[in-house]
C-alpha cells in the first residue's frame, strides 16, 4: 500500500519567510527541530533543539504533534516518531511531516521503524539528488510501498524493537565504562612505575 494512501505528507516550514528581525515588534518564541537531533533511532536527541523567533504565529500544521513521523530529507535519510517529549517543535523545510489518516490500520511508531528499514532506505538512497545538499524530495515519499501486518503484530514488533534499543543503549554504556576503567588502570600503573621505577613486583 502506498504511503500517500494511508498518510498525509507535508514539507516543513521555510524558516526565512517567518523569521523575526531583531527590530520587529512581534517576536514569538518557538522551539525548532534541528537536523542534528536525528541519531540512528526513532527518537529525537533533545540536546539538539534550537530556538526560533517568528514574526507571526505559525500555522499549527508545521508544529510537531504526538503521533507524527518526521523524516529528515537531507542525507542520511531518517524517520523519527514524535512523542509527548518531542511535540511542539517547528519542523523546517529540510524535513517532511507524516500524519496518519487512520490509526486503526497502521501504528505510527511501526511506520517510523519501517521507514528506517533497509527495505525503504535502499530505494530512497537512489533518489537522493544534489551535490551541495544531497537530499530527497517530499514527493519521493509518496510512492513508498508500506507492508502492513495486522495492527497488533505492528504494536508487538514496536515493543520488541524499543526493548532491543534499550538493551543496546545499556550495553554501549557498559562498554564505555569498561574502556574508561581499562584506561584508568593502565594510566595508574604507568604513573606508579614512573614514581617508583625500582619497586619489585
Amino acid at each position: 500500500m502506498k504511503l500517500s494512501y494511508i498518510c498525509t505528507i507535508k514539507t516543513g516550514l521555510v524558516l526565512h519567510r517567518k523569521k523575526a528581525a531583531t527590530y520587529d515588534d512581534v517576536q514569538i518564541h518557538y522551539k525548532l527541530l534541528s537536523l542534528k537531533a536525528f541519531n540512528n533511532s526513532t527518537s529525537l536527541d533533545s540536546d539538539y533543539i534550537d530556538a526560533f523567533m517568528a514574526s507571526e504565529e505559525l500555522d499549527s500544521s508545521y508544529i510537531s504533534q504526538v503521533g507524527d513521523i518526521v523524516v529528515r530529507l537531507r542525507a542520511p535519510i531518517q524517520a523519527v516518531y514524535i512523542d509527548e517529549d518531542s511535540k511542539g517543535l517547528i519542523v523546517p523545510s529540510l524535513m517532511s511531516i507524516i500524519r496518519l489518516k487512520d490509526d486503526t490500520m497502521i501504528d505510527a511508531e511501526y511506520l517510523a521503524y519501517y521507514l528506517n528499514s533497509s527495505e525503504v532506505q535502499r530505494p530512497l538512497k537512489k533518489k537522493i539528488k544534489g551535490t551541495t545538499i544531497p537530499m530527497v524530495k517530499t514527493t519521493d515519499l509518496n510512492d513508498i510501498d508500506v507492508v502492513l501486518p495486522p495492527i497488533q503484530v505492528q504494536k508487538d514488533l514496536v515493543a520488541y524493537l524499543k526493548l532491543s534499543e534499550k538493551e543496546i543503549h545499556l550495553l554501549e554504556k557498559l562498554k564505555e565504562k569498561k574502556v574508561n576503567l581499562s584506561k584508568e588502570l593502565l594510566d595508574t600503573m604507568i604513573q606508579q612505575t614512573k614514581e617508583n621505577p625500582h619497586a619489585k613486583n
